[in-house]
């Protein structure tokens, strides 16, 4: 009996084999294929240390720029954000930046220590004549825009951060591993389903599986394919898992870190995640140093604000922005 069960496990284990060697070898042809589909899909490249960042600017009549900045691991910053830029740019002259190895940007191979980033994404915007602007990062761009805001002072305008990291925040663990070993095994986990084609798999006939977006937004079949593709094939690259092992060592960076007095901060900040770690609310006020004319905004969602609550984003931004050019 035991010698039987044993030879049906080895058989599994053998048929489960094949179809995953099928999946990997139809997978990595198909990769190949699509390669085409997403040159130069969209957005402008900027040459910026020797490769190419791509950019997309939105609102080019605006007098105001705000400049979004994409969290860790956006597989498409700028078809990310194209919902709330488009929104803004009613307003604004709305810029996203894809950063090295995010999107359809180079991969670029260096230490992704956040003075190097910064610089790279400074570079761009002086490039796009640039010397006035908002930082409106997301997520772990928090941090860069904040080394940022202290680095050039008298170009930045204001801050708004839609659910931003924070110095101090691994002080707080809410969970038994790290934030930073969670992302760590996240990502490798969806490196290892896309390697296998499985997220290929479940996405053929319908390419919203494959993708993290605002699910309201009316994109294009061309839109959501490319979204798609660079989701399954181009997430998590070297240069984005190099940016995680960097994670600490750039939170260390700007730990005794606050913004500049003259520079106005507005705060959204995810309720889930307040309640998730005590601290979070506090953390974000912490490194307010111009009170007058900032705000922490605590909105009831997730860490993608800009898709839960985009619309109240939005009408905020407006309306502090204009409150902050007026003077308050």
């Amino acid at each position: 009996m035991r010698k039987k069960v044993l030879r049906i496990m080895k058989w599994i284990f053998l048929i489960l084999l094949g179809v995953a060697a099928v999946l990997l070898v139809w997978n990595f042809f198909c990769k190949k294929a699509e390669q085409s589909k997403i040159e130069a899909a969209y957005g402008k490249a900027i040459e910026v240390d020797g490769h190419s960042m791509v950019v997309d600017v939105k609102g080019e009549g605006n007098e105001t720029t705000i400049i979004l900045l994409p969290g860790w691991g956006s597989a498409s910053p700028i078809l990310e954000f194209l919902p709330l830029a488009e929104e803004l740019s009613e307003d604004f002259r709305v810029i996203t930046i894809e950063p090295f190895g995010y999107g359809l940007s180079d991969s670029v191979g260096t230490e992704r220590e956040i003075g190097v980033v910064v610089e790279e994404l400074h570079e761009c915007t002086q490039k796009l004549g640039c010397d006035q602007y908002y930082l409106m990062p997301h997520s772990l761009s928090g941090l860069y825009s904040l080394y940022w805001a202290n680095a050039y002072p008298q170009e930045v305008q204001g801050f708004i951060g839609i659910d931003p990291s924070v110095p101090k925040q691994s002080d707080e663990e809410p969970l038994p591993i790290s934030m930073v070993t969670l992302n760590k095994l996240v990502a490798y986990f969806q490196k290892a389903t896309n390697v296998l084609g499985i997220t290929r798999l479940c996405s053929i006939a319908r390419p919203e599986n494959a993708i993290y977006a605002d699910t309201t937004y009316p994109y294009s079949e061309r839109e959501l394919e490319v979204f798609r593709i660079l989701s399954m094939d181009f997430a998590y690259g070297k240069d984005i898992m190099n940016e995680i092992k960097h994670m600490e060592d750039n939170l260390e960076s700007v730990r005794n870190m606050t913004f500049p007095e003259n520079i106005p901060v507005l705060q959204f900040v995810s309720g889930d995640n307040c309640e998730l770690m005590e601290s979070w609310e506090t953390l974000h006020k912490e490194v307010i140093t111009e009170t007058d004319k900032s705000e922490v905004l605590r909105l009831d969602g997730g860490h993608y604000l800009h898709f839960e609550r985009k619309q109240d984003v939005v009408e905020k931004v407006k309306e502090w922005v204009q409150k902050v050019e007026e003077g308050f």
